[in-house]
């Protein structure tokens, strides 16, 4: 199943979407200085130094509250949308055969597929995944990392608190011009800072560092409305050929996501079955 090697992909980023929680007990994120952020929404973002850019756009972001979701990385796309309010929702479909599916609320995490994973689950479309299923179990980590890796505030919240950054210059990126900034971040030192976090969460961050490497490297686009066009993260020691890159589209207007139905979800050691190795 393609899902297995986009969840492998995906995990590259545990370590950035598990310290990004610390950045505002609601689980939305936040600013480090939100006042200065929205006082900043007036300006030009290209006349911004990039701090007070990442900050303002984080802003925006949270304004906007939802929107269309692209998730592109070795080879493979996801598409769907994403709401950042409350919590981070993401419901993502793959073009591929397979038909790859991930619906994430909050911390439940649905997994689904094609024709072949329905027969698996018993004509249900869904299997909910859960850290102590077989086979599986270890998934539902991945894909909540991958949930927080589209959030657009909790991204641009962690890169203006932590980063060191750098105004790139300005770019067309989706048909339209936006201003690229770079943030590294130093992962050892992240790690450090997550106290919040499991004994199994961090040998999850461990293994992330040992595979990604010892820096983070995130890309911001944000265009003149100060919203967040495009990101792209990867570690430093499979370089930019190992990028997840999310665009965002259509913000504020994208689809409720909810839970799919519970006549339709079977289990994660039904969806276990289907794996091969």
């Amino acid at each position: 199943m393609r899902i297995v090697r986009l969840a492998s992909v995906a995990v590259a980023a545990t370590v950035l979407a598990a310290g990004l929680s610390a950045c505002s007990s609601s689980g939305t994120g936040g600013t480090a200085d939100t006042k200065a952020a929205g006082d900043a929404i007036a300006g030009k973002v290209a006349d911004l130094d990039p701090r007070a850019a990442l900050a303002a756009s984080a802003v925006v972001m949270q304004r906007a509250g939802n929107g269309s979701l692209t998730l592109a990385t070795d080879g493979d796309t996801l598409t769907g949308s994403g709401d950042w309010r409350q919590q981070t929702l993401v419901d993502l479909a793959g073009k591929s055969k397979g038909g790859t599916r991930a619906r994430v609320l909050g911390d439940d995490v649905y997994l689904g597929g094609g024709p072949e994973t329905t027969v698996v689950l018993g004509g249900r479309h869904w299997a909910k995944v859960g850290p102590k299923d077989p086979v599986v179990g270890s998934m539902s980590l991945v894909f909540l990392t991958m949930a927080q890796l589209t959030n657009p505030v909790l991204q641009l919240s962690a890169a203006a608190q932590s980063g060191k950054l750098t105004k790139i210059g300005t770019e067309t990126v989706a048909g339209g011009q936006a201003t690229h900034y770079r943030a590294v971040e130093d992962a050892a030192k992240l790690i450090e800072s997550l106290t919040m976090l499991s004994a199994d969460q961090r040998a999850a961050v461990k293994q992330t560092l040992d595979t990604g490497g010892s820096t983070l490297t995130v890309d911001f686009w944000i265009n003149a409305g100060q919203q967040l066009v495009q990101l792209k993260e990867y570690g430093d020691k499979g370089g930019e050929a190992s990028a997840v890159t999310v665009g965002y589209t259509g913000l504020g207007a994208a689809p409720k996501i909810e839970a799919p139905a519970a006549s339709d979800v079977g289990s994660g050691a039904d969806l276990a079955k289907g794996f091969k190795f």
